[in-house]
């Protein structure tokens, strides 16, 4: 066995640079196949440091250096059968010199391997090379390194192999040869996403966010019948519905070793904005609803009209606001032109305030529906004291500068001329 191990040795070669596996790690390994003298010397300040040591014979470790109370734990590996006669003096069997304080060592015969590897043994007996081929009855460096990440449950900081007797101090300062760790295996996806709203208005956009486990490397998304119906980036963004309804949505994610499918179910709702009319009357078709109308010329609401039914006071183009299920929409414009002036009074349309007044008043558009006619104040002789527009639900109008007495307010509306008297005190 011993030829062989030597050939095998001399084929697959082993790295001799110094190398640590993990800066963050606490697990440092020696393995060889001779046993010997392993002399280790902890000049590293590593926190809960752990020694494992592998040899197939006998091996006498003494522990030294300024951090060799950072030990917590001393587990040795191998076959360690016999009296070790080949690194010099006898070695009867595997013993320890200056381990620290209530650290006990472990000491395992051929313990069973924690990585199944074809190129290595099926339990912890030796090992001696960085090598990936067949190790010739000895352990690989990966079934190695896992068996001890694995008993210690920590990280391998360093690992040092060699195949001849120990020899030599031991620095663990000076880093490893071999940082050959098991393949991290490819597993199946475990499919999951999250919604940022599972129920939403229509208009309204959402974005998915994939939480598949297990590194899935391709995404494939399935929005249908919404637009766009389909996405194969990792997390979609910016997804809207047009549209009430209940929806599906799908993501497969894959990896090289399968995929797996998940479905999710959002709604998208609306609010009813469907109008009938009776007459001049128009109602609303919502229910559990609040609703505001709105005139469509001006686009703005009209005041106090806030029932499911609307009669206006004046002929225009009305619309309602409806909020209903947590949404918002307006309705289609509704045109009434059957209302005329015989059936408004000019009070109806307008009001002025405070009438009397010092000068300044204030013409109230009761049913926005004047918006943009001309005013035009004349005194009792016919004279214009002041002319304007209805900008808003409320027009100032200033007649401050003109003598105290009776004015005729007039407006040119859709509805023919509106006249009211004001008085100025």
């Amino acid at each position: 066995m011993r030829i062989l191990l030597l050939a095998l040795l001399s084929l697959c070669g082993f790295y001799t640079g110094a190398q640590v596996c993990n800066p963050n790690g606490n697990i440092v390994i020696f393995s060889n196949y001779d046993g010997g003298y392993l002399n280790i010397n902890v000049d590293v300040n590593i926190p809960n440091l752990k020694i494992g040591i592998v040899s197939y014979e006998a091996v006498e470790v003494t522990f030294s250096g300024a951090f060799v109370g950072n030990i917590t734990a001393i587990e040795y590996a191998g076959y360690n059968n016999g009296s070790n006669t080949t690194c010099g003096a006898n070695i009867a069997t595997t013993t320890f010199i200056g381990a620290p304080g209530g650290v006990t060592p472990n000491i395992e015969f051929l313990p069973p391997v924690t990585y199944n590897d074809p190129n290595g043994y099926v339990f912890i007996d030796c090992g001696y090379s960085c090598g990936t081929g067949s190790q010739g009855g000895c352990n690989t460096a990966a079934q190695i390194y896992d068996y001890f990440a694995t008993i210690f449950a920590g990280t391998v900081y360093t690992h040092e192999t060699q195949y001849g007797c120990w020899s030599g101090m031991q620095n663990i300062s000076d880093g490893g040869n071999c940082c050959a760790a098991p393949p991290v295996p490819v597993v199946t996806p475990v499919a999951g996403f999250s919604i940022s709203d599972n129920l939403i208005c229509v208009g309204e956009c959402i974005n998915f966010t994939d939480l598949s486990t297990n590194t899935p490397t391709s995404w494939e998304w399935d929005f249908t019948p919404n637009q766009p119906t389909s996405s194969t980036v990792q997390n979609p963004s910016n997804i809207c519905y047009s549209a009430p309804g209940t929806y599906q949505v799908t993501l497969i994610a894959t990896n090289s070793a399968g995929s797996d499918t998940i479905t999710q179910t959002l709604t998208v709702v609306a609010a009813n904005v469907a109008t009938s009319v009776s007459g001049i009357t128009i109602t609303s078709s919502a229910t559990n609803a609040t609703w505001q109308w709105m005139n469509c010329a001006t686009n703005l609401p009209v005041a106090g009209a806030t029932s499911a039914s609307f009669t206006p006071a004046a002929n225009g183009s009305y619309a309602v606001i409806v909020t209903q299920n947590g949404c918002s929409d307006t309705s289609a414009c509704t045109t009434i032109n059957s209302l005329g002036i015989n059936q408004l009074s000019v009070n109806e349309l307008m009001v002025i305030s405070p009438n009397p007044s010092k000068g300044l008043f204030v013409l109230v558009d009761q049913h926005a529906a004047l918006s943009g006619e001309l005013i035009t104040v004349t005194n009792v002789l016919g004279e214009t004291v002041y002319s304007g527009r209805i900008k808003d639900l409320k027009t100032s109008i200033d007649l401050s500068a003109a003598t105290n007495g009776v004015y005729l307010v007039t407006v040119d509306s859709d509805y023919g001329k509106l006249i009211t008297k004001i008085v100025k005190e």
